[in-house]
């Protein structure tokens, strides 16, 4: 075989390549997009909180100092939608009775070895679907929470969720969701959705969640936002390369700047259960 002609073939052969990794990503990108229309299945969180547990000593994510700050030692606080379940361990750890829901069995058996391992008390759980009528008397627990949970639903769903939780509430409600005025998760969220590689299904970042409050019948609601640190990590889905040098640019930011109050990632709204 001559030179040229090898060559050839090469060239042929790295052409057809590209073309078929070009398909399985598109492929891969519509399968990813299908999942955008809904909440992600028991099983799909299951796989995104497979990793080892790490020991949970002290209190320091943003979240779990707010709700620190919204409780007492002693009261008791079920966090709907689990995860990870590290925030609800940091809750632990600053002396709150801690009790989990989760509509995954292997979530909540993970849960259960976080808090062995950080030396806690045994938390509470139950398997629950937060899309019907939560396994607990009213009025049950001092405040039920959530943290990235409830963007996954529309406003028309989320009345009877927020519903259920107020029923078990005696002090509060609690929402932490994705903020929709954060610019870095917004970008990276829509990057990471165009090419296929969001893992979160259906996420619907909030302006504000007082009316759905309202409507679920809760009183007293307060809003803010928090924990813009945190919304720079999704710049590592827009351009790794580029994401150090956002992290720079906003570190060098001052703190009196009106920008700093603007880019909080998460949205907090707290209620009131009525009488």
């Amino acid at each position: 075989m001559s030179t040229s002609l090898r060559h050839i073939i090469i060239r042929l052969l790295a052409r057809g390549e590209r073309w078929a990794r070009l398909l399985r990503q598109r492929l891969q990108a519509e399968a990813r997009r299908r999942q955008l229309d809904r909440p992600n299945s028991p099983d799909e969180w299951q796989v995104l909180y497979a990793a080892p547990v790490t020991p949970v000593v002290k209190v320091e994510s943003p979240v779990a100092q707010a709700l620190v700050q919204l409780s007492v030692p002693g009261d008791v606080m079920l966090e709907t939608g689990c995860g990870s379940a590290s925030i609800s361990a940091e809750l632990g750890v600053a002396d709150r009775i801690v009790q989990l829901a989760d509509f995954s069995p292997a979530i909540l058996e993970r849960a259960q070895r976080l808090f062995a391992a950080s030396g806690l008390s045994a938390p509470l759980n139950r398997l629950a679907d937060l899309t019907q009528p939560l396994p607990w008397a009213d009025k049950s627990v001092d405040i039920t929470w959530s943290s990235g949970v409830l963007e996954h639903w529309q406003d028309d769903e989320l009345v009877p969720i927020l519903r259920e939780m107020a029923r078990v509430s005696r002090k509060r409600v609690v929402s932490f969701v994705p903020f929709a005025g954060s610019v870095f998760y917004r970008w990276g969220k829509w990057v990471s959705e165009q090419n296929g590689s969001w893992p979160y299904g259906r996420e619907l970042p909030r302006q504000s969640l007082c009316s759905v409050f309202e409507r679920a019948g809760l009183q007293r609601i307060v809003e803010y936002t928090l924990w813009p640190d945190a919304a720079l990590n999704f710049m590592h889905m827009v351009d790794p390369e580029l994401a150090p040098e956002v992290h720079r640019w906003w570190h060098a930011v001052p703190a009196d700047d009106p920008l700093r109050r603007t880019q909080g990632y998460l949205l907090a709204t707290i209620g009131e259960p009525g009488p």
